[in-house]
């Protein structure tokens, strides 16, 4: 990971399986209340769309690994973050499941933040979804 790096994490109280499961549903919109299109393949785009404090959002990427139920990891770009469509300007998203006796450890690192702020932001920003997906539970 390159950059200043943003990490959120939460417990959810059931399997890393069903956490997965979960997490790649197809109708599942934990992701800020986004659709999320892609069939999970490396190499794949992956795309996120919907709406966020009353703004419409259309993000997209790449997933670069899948390794069920642990690790699911994929290049993200917002138009919104107002850079040019190019890789430097991509984040990595790693977003990990770990077991433990009393369910699953759910942590998201996102790589190539410019400034504490937008480390901030992200984290932010993870913490909103992953409270969504604990939700589901």
């Amino acid at each position: 990971m390159t950059g200043l790096v943003a990490t959120a994490s939460i417990h959810i109280a059931a399997r890393p399986e069903r956490v997965w499961a979960e997490l790649v549903h197809p109708s599942a919109t934990w992701m800020l209340g986004a659709n999320v299109e892609t069939d999970y393949q490396p190499g794949s785009t992956i795309t996120f769309e919907g709406q966020y404090q009353g703004k419409h959002f259309e993000d997209h990427g790449t997933v670069l690994e899948v390794d069920r139920p642990r690790t699911l990891r994929f290049t993200h770009y917002s138009p919104a973050s107002g850079v040019p469509d190019v890789p430097e300007n991509h984040h990595e998203v790693a977003i990990t499941l770990a077991p433990d006796p009393k369910g699953t450890r759910v942590t998201i690192r996102q790589d190539n933040n410019d400034t504490p702020e937008a480390v901030e932001h992200s984290e932010e920003l993870w913490r909103t979804a992953l409270a969504s997906l604990a939700g589901h539970d």
